[in-house]
C-alpha cells in the first residue's frame, strides 16, 4: 500500500504517474470519479485491454462538457459506449479506479481526488493505491455493474440536454434530476393494448421453442449445418407460423444468402457471455459482423437478441429508425455500429425505467409501439 499526499504547487507527479502505468499496463480498467473537469489526453490506453469503463458524476453541473468531449475524441472506435454518466443516481460521489493489469495482478486507487486539474496540481488531496485480491477486485466490478445500471452513455445528445453550474459549488443548486434521455411514444387507446398483448404472446411463444432455437443457432455455429440449411430450418424455430417473429417482411429476400455461419457465432458468442461483458461482447461482435459484411448484423441478429433479453436488447428496424431520426437520435461521434446500437439499448432501457406508467414493460414491447407509430 502506498499513501499520496498532494501539497498545492508542489510539483508533484506520483498520482499522474499512476494514472499513465494504469492505463497502460491494464487489460481489465474501470473509472468512476464524482465529476470530470479536465482530460488527460495523453493517456494511452493498452489495446489489450478487454474491459472498460468510465463513469462519471453530473451532481452541482460541476462536470464540465469540454471534458467529456475530450474524452469523447480520445476513445477509439468500439469504445465510445464505455464512458458513461450516472444519470439516473443523486449522490454520485465515488473517486476510484481499479484495474489488473497484464501480470495478472489486481490494484485499487481511491481517495479524494477527482478528475480536474486542481486535483492533481493545486488541491490538498489524499490517495491511497493498494495491490488488492481477485476477489476485491471482482467485488468491484459487481459494484461497477450496478452502477452501470444506472447509466447512460455520454453522447451529443446528452451534453445538449446537460447543464453546468453557472456559480461556485457552494452556491449551486443540484443539478440532480435524472435527463431523460428518449421521449418514447406513449399511445394508450384500445389498439395499444391490443398490440401488446399480442407482443406479449409472442414472447411466450418464444421461450416454448427457445432451446431449438438456440440449438441451431449453436449447430450453425459449430459447422454442424451448412448456412443454407440453417436458413431453411430457421422457420421451424422462428417465424410467423412459430408465432415469435417480431419484425415485418423482408428478411426473406435481403438475408438469404447472408453468412449465417459467422452470425450464429456471434449470438452464441453473446448469449454465453457473463452478464457484465454482454454489452461489449455486442458492440464488438456488430463491428465484427459489419467488418466482413453480413447484413443479417442488424435488424436479424437484434430481433434474435431482443426475443433473447427482451428487456436489454431493441430490435434495429426500419420503424425504430424513422423514431430515431424524427427526435434527433445523436449517438457519439465517431462511434461504430456497435457502439451506436448500445448506446441506443442503454438510452431506452434508461427511458423506459425513468417513465413507470408508460404501457411498455420491456424493449420488446417498446418495439410495437414504435412500430404503431412508425411502422408502414
Amino acid at each position: 500500500m502506498e499513501l499520496i499526499l498532494n501539497l498545492p504547487n508542489k510539483n508533484d507527479d506520483t498520482l499522474r504517474k499512476v494514472y499513465i502505468n494504469a492505463f497502460s499496463s491494464a487489460v481489465e480498467l474501470f473509472l468512476v470519479t464524482a465529476y470530470l473537469t479536465e482530460w488527460n489526453s495523453d493517456l494511452r490506453l493498452n489495446s489489450k485491454c478487454k474491459r472498460f469503463r468510465i463513469i462519471i458524476g453530473k451532481d452541482f453541473g460541476i462536470t464540465k462538457k469540454s471534458a467529456c468531449k475530450d474524452v469523447m475524441r480520445w476513445l477509439p472506435k468500439g469504445r465510445k459506449s464505455q464512458f458513461l454518466v450516472a444519470d439516473a443516481i443523486y449522490g454520485f460521489h465515488p473517486k476510484a479506479i481499479f484495474w489488473k493489469d497484464k501480470n495478472g495482478k489486481h490494484y485499487s486507487l481511491i481517495g479524494s481526488s477527482n478528475l480536474s486539474k486542481a486535483a492533481f496540481e493545486s488541491n490538498y488531496e489524499a490517495n491511497i493505491l493498494s495491490e488488492i485480491s481477485e476477489e476485491s477486485f471482482s467485488d468491484a466490478k459487481e459494484w461497477i455493474h450496478l452502477i452501470e445500471e444506472q447509466s447512460v452513455v455520454i453522447s451529443e445528445d446528452w451534453l445538449e440536454a446537460y447543464v453546468e453550474g453557472k456559480s461556485s459549488p457552494v452556491k449551486r443548486k443540484s443539478h440532480s434530476n435524472t435527463i431523460v434521455d428518449i421521449q418514447l411514444p406513449t399511445p394508450k387507446d384500445k389498439e395499444t393494448h391490443e398490440l401488446l398483448q399480442k407482443r406479449r404472446k409472442k414472447l411466450k411463444n418464444h421461450r416454448k421453442v427457445e432451446t431449438r432455437f438456440k440449438s441451431l443457432l449453436s449447430d450453425c455455429s459449430k459447422n454442424k449445418i451448412t448456412s443454407k440449411n440453417f436458413y431453411t430450418k430457421l422457420p421451424d424455430v422462428w417465424g410467423d407460423g412459430v408465432g415469435n417473429r417480431l419484425q415485418g417482411f423482408g428478411f426473406e429476400i435481403s438475408g438469404k444468402h447472408s453468412d449465417f455461419k459467422q452470425l450464429s457465432k456471434s449470438f452464441i458468442r453473446i448469449i454465453q457471455s457473463n452478464n457484465y461483458e454482454m454489452d461489449d461482447c455486442v458492440v464488438e461482435e456488430i463491428d465484427r459482423l459489419h467488418k466482413i459484411g453480413v447484413p443479417t448484423r442488424g435488424a436479424l441478429l437484434t430481433e434474435f437478441l431482443c426475443l433473447t433479453f427482451p428487456k436489454r436488447y431493441p430490435v434495429l428496424n426500419n420503424p425504430v429508425k424513422k423514431f430515431l431520426s424524427a427526435i434527433k437520435f445523436k449517438p457519439p461521434r465517431g462511434a461504430s455500429e456497435g457502439d451506436k446500437y448500445i448506446d441506443l439499448a442503454k438510452k431506452l432501457r434508461s427511458s423506459l425505467k425513468q417513465q413507470p406508467k408508460h404501457p411498455a414493460n420491456n424493449l420488446a414491447e417498446l418495439d410495437i409501439i414504435i412500430w404503431q407509430e412508425y411502422g408502414e
